[in-house]
């Protein structure tokens, strides 16, 4: 059998993708959730292990709808550029990825190589064959057995975790000592699988701590807190509110995820990282809890998160500027808007036009996501904005990584479609009071990221010609159209 790179992203493009887990479990009422943790229980004893395995990784696992992701990538900077009594060989894993699925998977900040990937992935492919069952998890469980896996063999010292969805019932939720657990803010997402209301998706998030662990969580709604701290009292953790950092407490730290949001991730971040380095390294951090600690800041500054918040000028095409942002709730969204409304104005030079590139998947509202960017239109002026789907190439083909097995190309169509009607009727609501002409919307649908690329590359020679100097565009929505969008750019994996 073949054992390439390519053809363990093959094999796992082939296993049922985690938008059929989440639908089966919409089917069944949630009776699927009851069966989750003993299924993935049983796919890491085939694997070779068992969950108190894995408690030498000392692990931090962080769960939440909005930041989850970002605070993992905070902490593992934080605990990577730590300068203490040994240095911190770190592990995080997170989802989705941007351009090759083993981004998920990072050692010391830097994805596995293409070789590493291959042979752990087939090394856990065979295990599961030879168990005597042929039966294979979905793709977001084999690579979460892939991980612990990974983070077994390459011994490190500490393994971050980021929840895929909710938290009592994800795969990642078979572990059973962490060093602490953190929860980012708590929004509506998943109603299907985690409930309609902030109470219920907090119990679902809640449902990562463990008994004598202690927990930290973002400052949240009422509803949100009183239901974590039911859920903390219940499984017997302690949990502590974080308040987000102010101005003053920063001082000169610059946190190097774009953003005002951060603020908050950083401060959970922290609080986290204190705690694994008090417990682990049995060694005291300084300075007040509400400062930034002088260990901790250059960490934080460091700290990089491809495809949130991110800015990319390319060398060979100075005129354009790439603002990247993958959002897909409307409160990311808002979040979204408010930084781009910003960056794009420091980022100007001389006449500028501006282009939004869009896409989502699945059961997802159109107007509620599309709301805040076109509530932001008086003041940014999108000149365009373009929606498909989140195929690579013109070819209607994938990059391997980027297969999406989730709906059919004449759907996904049919969806963009949807979002650019959604999107001219929203501008249209946020600028009926007397909106001068380049406040209107202007959309168009394209079948694919390249054709998109293309089609803004076609756009900035014609504005040029017209005397337009600079044109921004921000992508956002989906992760999958970020990473696409970036695998047609041709940027590096990082």
């Amino acid at each position: 059998m073949p054992r390439s790179y390519a053809d363990a992203v093959d094999k796992l493009n082939g296993l049922q993708t985690n938008f059929a887990v989440l639908d089966a479990v919409r089917k069944s009422g949630g009776n699927a959730n009851k069966n989750a943790l003993p299924e993935m229980i049983d796919f890491i004893r085939r694997s070779g292990y068992n969950p108190q395995d894995f408690d030498d990784l000392n692990m931090i696992h962080v769960t939440g709808t909005k930041g989850k992701g970002s605070t993992c990538a905070l902490s593992e900077s934080i605990l990577r550029n730590y300068e203490g009594k040994k240095k911190i060989k770190t592990g995080l894993y997170t989802s989705p990825h941007l351009m090759e699925v083993r981004e998920r998977i990072r050692i010391n900040g830097a994805p596995i190589s293409q070789d590493l990937f291959a042979k752990y992935f087939f090394e856990i492919w065979d295990r599961l064959d030879d168990s005597g069952d042929k039966s294979k998890p979905g793709y977001f469980r084999f690579l979460t057995v892939l991980a612990f896996h990974v983070f077994k063999q390459e011994k490190v010292d500490v393994a971050i975790l980021e929840v895929g969805v909710g938290g009592a019932y994800d795969s990642t939720n078979i572990i059973h000592k962490p060093i602490v657990c953190g929860v980012a803010a708590l929004g509506i997402d998943h109603v299907a699988v985690l409930g309609s209301t902030l109470g219920e998706i907090a119990w679902n998030k809640g449902g990562i701590f463990k008994h004598g662990v202690p927990a930290f969580t973002s400052e949240q709604p009422e509803e949100g807190i009183t239901v974590l701290q039911s859920r903390a009292k219940e499984l017997g953790a302690s949990l502590e509110a974080v308040p987000a950092f102010t101005n003053q407490e920063l001082g000169d730290v610059s946190i190097g995820l774009a953003g005002k949001h951060q603020v908050a991730n950083a401060g959970l971040a922290t609080a986290l990282c204190r705690t694994w380095i008090e417990k682990v390294l049995g060694e005291k951090i300084g300075g007040s809890v509400g400062a930034v600690p002088n260990e901790f800041k250059k960490g934080l500054s460091d700290a990089s998160w491809p495809g949130r918040g991110q800015i990319l000028v390319r060398k060979d095409k100075p005129s354009i500027t790439w603002f990247f942002d993958g959002a897909h709730t409307a409160e990311s969204i808002r979040v979204c808007a408010d930084w781009f409304k910003d960056a794009c104005q420091t980022n100007n030079q001389g006449s500028v036009k501006r282009v939004l590139v869009f896409n989502c998947t699945g059961p997802r509202d159109g107007d509620t996501l599309l709301a805040p960017l076109a509530k932001t239109q008086a003041q940014v002026h999108f000149d365009q904005a373009i929606f498909t789907p989140a195929v690579t190439f013109a070819s209607n083909t994938y990059k391997g990584d980027l297969v999406n097995n989730n709906a059919p190309l004449d759907l996904e169509l049919k969806t963009q479609t949807t979002l650019a009607k959604c999107w001219v009727k929203q501008v249209g609501l946020a600028t009926a009071d007397g909106s001068k002409e380049h406040d209107q919307a202007k959309a168009t649908v394209l079948p694919s990221i390249e054709h998109s690329v293309n089609w803004i590359d076609d756009f900035v020679k014609s504005e040029a010609e017209k005397g337009v100097e600079h044109i921004q565009v921000l992508v956002t929505g989906s992760l999958h159209l970020v990473g696409g969008v970036q695998s047609v750019l041709g940027c590096d994996v990082v």
